[in-house]
């Protein structure tokens, strides 16, 4: 089960990229009208990502006369169990969103989503994305992405211009940034996450990934993750990196760099919407690529996917092909940030011109795969785990290494033992 990428582009989350999961049960927000054909669309939106497809439903039905598209929200981590239940009673959503990295490996096992295979092939802009744009198992497509989320370097342009410092390309560059922003003693170095969990995974993983290091290779390449560990620690020890970050989610660490007390932060494009209300003047660069490597990051995002079980395949396919156009695209990335993965979409001058996002789109054309196993989520989950023990000092750089690798492996073989 696999994201079709380039080979040598090696591993979100989630990780994640995600939204803001509500904690409300499955809920309809929408009444169809009697005689009307109506289609379900399981979904876990919210803020300006459910906005943006709240707005494509009534495009799609002010297009389509008589169809409906009702909206059923949905709590994210209860979604696999209630899509999986659905496919016993036959009444799986006709269509749903869902977490690629997570999600994909457990549904498509479970028969959940429909081939979109033929569909595919007849779509006349399939030729316009990228591989990353189709989720595949045994050469079948099952989920789509019109969009994608990646993580970068954002950066205080007021402190760098006090100590005559130009925005880092290289992670040797950042550190030594960061060390000298950290003798003027008045501000800190980089906010990230660094929590136990996929989010403090996803952000420490491009340290590796432009070095053709990822989750499938991590034991051949012990003295290279060990490097990255004591790379940690020496921003924990500077000061540059606090310990606090040990525990910070995205939305955290994010707090902490709008506060203006930090030159740097990695975080993603969904928060280039929040990033102009900043009190300072800011920018955005490529995530600092590792030395002898190139910047790559994983792609996140959500996939979307037909229900298997769906009376209404045909109907929604049509709306698939509405979020997977251009205009849709453009749509998501005015009103969440996300990057269009249709190659008209993310040409447009809006997109091309802003200098804030263009690192993001750069990001895109040489995004890491990730691994081929469906235990991926508990992969990530210890690396996660490994990263914030050594922010917090728990651990030493060689230990969390060592924990990184086996623990990695060991949920690796869980999930079957396949990863590239």
């Amino acid at each position: 089960m696999r994201s079709r990428l380039p080979a040598l582009a090696l591993a979100l989350l989630l990780v994640t990229s995600g939204p803001v999961l509500s904690g409300c049960a499955i809920s309809s927000i929408a009444a169809s009208t009697p005689g009307s054909t109506v289609l379900t669309f399981w979904q876990y939106y919210d803020g300006t990502q459910k906005e943006w497809l709240e707005a494509e439903v009534q495009r799609f039905e002010e297009r389509n006369p008589g169809v409906e598209i009702e909206l059923v929200q949905v709590v994210g981590s209860q979604q696999d169990q209630k899509l999986l239940a659905s496919v016993a009673t036959g009444s799986t959503p006709d269509l749903f969103t869902n977490n690629i990295v997570v999600d994909f490996p457990t549904l498509v096992a479970g028969g959940v989503m429909r081939d979109l295979t033929p569909h595919w092939e007849s779509f006349p802009d399939a030729d316009r994305f990228p591989d990353h744009a189709t989720w595949e198992d045994e050469g079948r497509i099952y989920n789509l992405m019109s969009y994608t989320n990646l993580v970068g370097l954002y950066y205080n342009q007021d402190i760098l211009d006090e100590y005559g410092l130009a925005p880092p390309t290289t992670l040797d560059e950042l550190q030594a940034a960061m060390e000298t922003v950290e003798a003027g003693g008045k501000y800190g170095g980089v906010a990230l996450s660094g929590a136990a969990d996929v989010e403090g995974a996803w952000l420490f993983a491009p340290q590796l990934l432009g070095l053709g290091v990822g989750y499938c290779n991590l034991a051949e390449s012990a003295q290279q993750v060990t490097e990255a560990f004591r790379r940690i620690a020496a921003w924990r020890e500077t000061d540059s990196l606090p310990r606090a970050a040990a525990t910070w989610d995205q939305n955290a660490s994010w707090q902490q760099f709008m506060t203006g007390r930090y030159a740097f932060a990695l975080n993603g494009n969904w928060q280039l919407g929040n990033v102009k209300e900043a009190g300072f003047r800011y920018g955005t660069a490529q995530f600092p690529a590792p030395t002898g490597g190139r910047s790559q990051v994983f792609p996140g995002g959500e996939g979307f996917a037909i229900g298997s079980k769906s009376q209404h395949p045909d109907l929604a396919w049509k709306f698939l092909e509405q979020l997977m156009s251009p205009e849709s695209g453009l749509a998501v990335y005015e009103a969440a940030g996300s990057i269009p993965l249709h190659e008209q979409a993310a040409a447009a001058p809006e997109i091309q011109q802003d200098p804030l996002v263009a690192p993001f789109v750069a990001a895109t054309r040489d995004a890491a795969p990730w691994p081929n196993n469906p235990n991926t989520a508990a992969m990530q989950k210890a690396l996660g785990t490994a990263v914030s023990s050594v922010i917090s000092g728990e651990q030493s750089p060689e230990d969390g290494a060592r924990d990184a690798i086996e623990s990695v492996a060991e949920a690796r073989e869980q999930g079957g033992g396949g990863c590239a």
